[in-house]
């Protein structure tokens, strides 16, 4: 069967096209409210990492512990995406957005109320769950936008999440070092309240383009896997490259508390906000990727990541090192992720939401995987244990791209 038919069969009752399609594409005003609430939202997942060695004094629990806890709610936030949002494709996107948001006010609120370890860790999986709308507010972005733009679109809007996840280290670090941690949680949920009411004026309806029972829109997504080799590999490239980010990042409030640097979690907080120059190229690099196609940038993104992680090993002890190696690792980090979800939007419009949970899931399972593996190496290995780890994601990463390059050259369609 061939890729067109295969398509075919997967796209069932399809109604027609330009009620999603807008040729006038989408205001910069209404790109930007999407790249903040996609940041926002997923900056609540990462409160915590900045605070872990905080949380555990607090709460009387060991690093593993805490630690695992915040892996919990990287692995909920999988489980949520691939349950709810594909129904972006058969139902209004708008009042799942809003859900989003809601739910997330009462998850934070419910971790700023934890006295130990299954409280917290309840409340963590309860923040992860509640991050589906993040993914579902880019593939309205991506709707919405001019197709000769789409690149640009998902590149600003997907900043915008990388802006909110390292910034969300920055605030947490900060605010945690002066006021203690529950007060962090207290200012997120202030925050996505004032963003609900501006989601509830500003975001658009949006009319779903396919027709299907849950059911079959789940299974659906395992047909659109089979049937797309671009999906299937930028799913492996993103992986793999977030497996890497969250490795380095779960455990580095661990190393720069240990001798000889000895820093808090201000210090942590402010590395991330290094990482915000990673972020302010997604605009350029998606802009690159309608130009002259995501593939020409993305082996030398993934090489990027995987140089950053010598730098970490090597400039262990060293607080400018691992600067520079943060700055450089969301350099890399960045441009891949806009490659690939350049790549998948443009893919089958009237599925872009079951691309985009097939992607994520695989995605973010692989920070999950990455969180738990990082974790487990600062155990086992400390800080050596974690570079190795992390290079390793990127260096399977890099293999399996040139492998593709040699070997299925010509057969698999992994160019634009």
């Amino acid at each position: 069967m061939s890729e067109h038919s295969t398509t075919q069969a997967v796209e069932l009752e399809r109604v027609p096209h330009n009620i999603t399609e807008n040729e006038a594409g989408i205001s910069t005003s209404l790109t930007i409210l999407c790249a903040a609430t996609v940041g926002v939202v997923v900056g609540n997942l990462y409160y915590a990492q900045p605070l872990l060695p905080i949380i555990a004094q607090d709460l009387g629990l060991t690093e593993a512990q805490v630690g695992g806890a915040a892996s919990l709610g990287m692995l909920a936030q999988t489980f949520g995406m691939f349950f709810l949002l594909p129904l972006g494709d058969v139902y209004n996107r708008r009042p799942f957005i809003l859900a989003s948001i809601a739910a997330s006010v009462l998850a934070l609120l419910a971790v700023s109320f934890s006295d130990g370890i299954v409280w917290f860790s309840v409340a963590c999986f309860a923040v992860g769950i509640s991050t589906f709308g993040t993914h579902m507010t880019i593939s309205l972005a991506a709707s919405l936008a001019h197709p000769q733009k789409r690149g640009q679109v998902v590149g600003t809007v997907f900043g915008g999440l990388l802006t909110g996840l390292l910034l969300s280290r920055t605030i947490s670090g900060v605010l945690g070092s002066a006021w203690g941690w529950r007060p962090v949680y207290y200012f997120g949920a202030s925050v996505l309240t004032v963003l609900f009411f501006l989601l509830y004026v500003k975001l658009p309806n949006s009319i779903p383009q396919s027709q299907m029972s849950y059911p079959r829109l789940l299974w659906s997504m395992v047909d659109l896997l089979r049937a797309q080799p671009i999906l299937r590999l930028s799913c492996a490239y993103g992986a793999a490259a977030f497996a890497s980010f969250n490795a380095f990042w779960v455990t580095l409030a661990f190393h720069l508390e240990q001798p000889p640097l000895e820093q808090g979690s201000d210090v942590v907080g402010m590395l991330g906000l290094l990482g915000v120059v990673g972020a302010l190229i997604a605009g350029p690099v998606g802009k690159l990727a309608d130009s002259y196609g995501p593939q020409r940038i993305l082996f030398s993104s993934m090489v990027l990541t995987f140089v950053s992680f010598a730098i970490f090993g090597f400039g262990a002890t060293s607080l400018w090192a691992i600067s520079f190696g943060v700055i450089v690792m969301d350099l890399g980090i960045q441009a891949t992720q806009v490659s690939n979800q350049a790549q998948i939007y443009s893919l089958i419009p009237e599925a872009r939401n079951r691309l985009g949970t097939i992607y994520i899931v695989i995605y973010f399972l692989g920070g999950s995987i990455g969180s738990a593996v990082g974790v487990w190496a600062w155990s086992e290995f400390g800080w050596t244990g974690v570079c190795v780890s992390g290079g390793a994601f990127m260096g399977l990463a890099l293999l399996v791209y040139l492998g593709q390059w040699i070997y299925g050259r010509g057969k698999v369609p992994i160019t634009n």
